[in-house]
């Protein structure tokens, strides 16, 4: 009876720190999906969302709802698949505090405020990035078609 006891004390004692290890890899586990959400999911969302807009404005209603229900319909799969994989590495990479604390980041009013004026694409901040952007993205294109031997349409060449 005694050696029943302590075997009995024994694996409580060890699958305790076990339990305790899992719930917490749970809770790190739903924490960093919280993040997600908050985070890449909602800036790929909203870009996606206008770029799909953008895309079937042209098209005829029936065929622009037939391209929306389909593409609508594989962002919610990828939404599911980076949500869990992003949530799993971040679960690997930070504490439960850590994402605790990024996430009372994000819900910060102040913080809140801020990404609003840099996500408004009418806003100054966007244009003055997107003007920024823009100029450093055509110095890449020419500088590759340099290097590619020829040059966007409408530029010289120079001479050799």
């Amino acid at each position: 009876m005694m050696r029943l006891l302590a075997t009995l004390c024994l694996t409580t004692a060890l699958t305790l720190p076990l339990a305790a290890r899992a719930d917490e890899a749970a809770d790190k586990l739903a924490e960093a999906k919280i993040l997600v959400q908050k985070t890449v999911i909602k800036n790929l969302e909203n870009g996606f969302n206008v770029a799909l807009e953008k895309t079937v404005a042209p098209m005829k209603d029936e065929k622009a709802d037939a391209i929306r229900k389909e593409i609508r319909a594989e962002f919610e799969n990828q939404r599911g698949i980076m949500t869990e994989g992003l949530a799993k590495e971040y679960a690997d990479k930070f504490s439960l505090a850590e994402l605790k604390r990024i996430n009372e980041i994000y819900d910060d009013k102040t913080y809140q405020k801020f990404q609003t004026i840099n996500a408004d694409p009418s806003s100054t901040v966007t244009t003055i990035s997107q003007n920024a952007v823009t100029k450093l993205i055509n110095m890449l294109t020419v500088a590759a078609a340099g290097e590619n031997g020829g040059g966007p349409a409408g530029m010289p060449m120079p001479a050799k």
